[in-house]
């Protein structure tokens, strides 16, 4: 008699988990990008206010770096979309790799990223990105030299806690 009534608990709590453990994976998938896995520009937003908060309440800066890739259009119109994503994917592996973990990289849409670092004012941060993007890409079977973005930097004003 109590063994139905038992059988019928535990599948309930499985399936419990179950959607627990799908809402956790739609809420990570809800703030990265699909092709690249960086933030979104949901969750740049969302961190961005957070990060701006902290650096009020701790007296520090953050800077703020918008990259946008120069010439990537020539690139998916020379060697294909394809080519294009996988591009992209480097892009974004290049920057995440070389980043603190208290920073952030996100795909602010198309061909733009936005890094987003805290602490002190480093007048070098731009030059530091671009050298990162700058080189030589192998995407499948191409490989070309890419020869750099368009990088506008701006640093957050103490006090400032809009994004």
């Amino acid at each position: 008699m109590f063994a139905p009534l038992i059988a019928y608990h535990v599948e309930r709590e499985d399936e419990l988990e179950n959607l627990r453990r799908s809402n956790v994976e739609l809420s990570s998938q809800a703030l990265a990008d699909p092709l690249t896995g960086v933030a979104n520009r949901r969750a740049l937003m969302v961190e961005l206010g957070r990060m701006l908060m902290r650096a009020t309440r701790e007296s520090r800066k953050l800077q703020i770096a918008f990259i946008d890739l120069d010439d990537f259009k020539a690139i998916n119109d020379q060697y294909g979309n394809e080519v294009g994503d996988v591009f992209l994917k480097q892009v974004a592996g290049r920057l995440a790799a070389n980043v603190r973990s208290s920073d952030l990289v996100a795909r602010y849409g198309g061909d733009e990223f936005v890094v987003v670092t805290e602490g002190s004012e480093d007048s070098t941060l731009d030059q530091r990105l671009q050298m990162l993007i700058v080189g030589q890409y192998t995407c499948g079977a191409v490989t070309f030299n890419y020869g750099g973005a368009s990088i506008g930097l701006i640093a957050s004003e103490l006090g400032a806690t809009e994004p």
